[in-house]
């Protein structure tokens, strides 16, 4: 189902591995309503499961995801608490997330750690 307007839906979990799925269901559902593709669809939640997986460094904290939607296009922005751990990502999960995603970042600033990834489709890039 594709959607012809802007949306947006936000999900809060748990800082610990085993909530990771619920970003990949979450993840994997946005895309759908944005219409990307099977493997576009599969490259938007390998990058949003890293980048969960990165600031997922309290398991006392939470994570918050923030999926906006359009025709064509998915933009996850997520945060979390990361107390005084500054997050980067290391040299693997930087290639992952640049061999999946159009565009990403990651930063950490005031013990909040915040990372922005986008996915667009083949046919809204033609």
């Amino acid at each position: 189902m594709e959607t012809s307007e802007t949306s947006s839906v936000t999900v809060t979990f748990p800082a610990a591995p085993d909530f990771l799925r619920l970003a990949r269901i979450a993840t994997a559902d946005a895309a759908s309503r944005a219409g990307l593709d099977y493997e576009e669809i599969d490259d938007a939640r390998i990058a949003v499961s890293e980048l969960c997986s990165l600031v997922s460094v309290d398991p006392s904290t939470t994570v918050t995801l923030s999926f906006h939607v359009e025709t064509g296009s998915l933009t996850v922005e997520g945060e979390s608490h990361t107390g005084g751990a500054t997050v980067a990502g290391n040299e693997l999960s930087d290639t992952i997330v640049a061999a999946v995603a159009d565009a990403h970042s990651l930063h950490t600033d005031g013990g909040v750690t915040r990372f922005r990834v986008t996915k667009t489709s083949r046919r809204a890039r033609q």
